[in-house]
């Protein structure tokens, strides 16, 4: 997988929260990787995450100092619209 660093844009594919975005915020000293999505997991309660358990995407978020806000911007904005165009969908108000 190669290594991860702060910022960097992660999905997870194992646990109950298979599939879902995060940012990398920090690392455990027992090998775990610490990630928020801002939302659900804000930076004040990071999820602890196996290496293993996680993919890694090239987006990294360049910031001093992190924020929920800024965290969850940014995985909104590297992440594809859900059911866009698709049938019975609403596009600028028509169905």
């Amino acid at each position: 997988m190669g290594l991860l660093s702060v910022g960097q844009l992660v999905t997870s594919r194992a646990g109950r929260d298979s599939g879902r975005k995060y940012v990398v915020v920090g690392f455990d000293e027992s090998g775990y990787v610490l990630v928020a999505d801002g939302h659900i997991r804000k930076l004040s309660r990071p999820k602890r995450k196996n290496t293993k358990h996680l993919i890694a995407h090239e987006a990294v978020l360049v910031s001093d100092s992190l924020s929920n806000g800024e965290i969850r911007y940014f995985i909104e904005s590297h992440s594809p619209a859900e059911n866009e165009g698709e049938e019975g969908s609403t596009v600028h108000g028509e169905r």
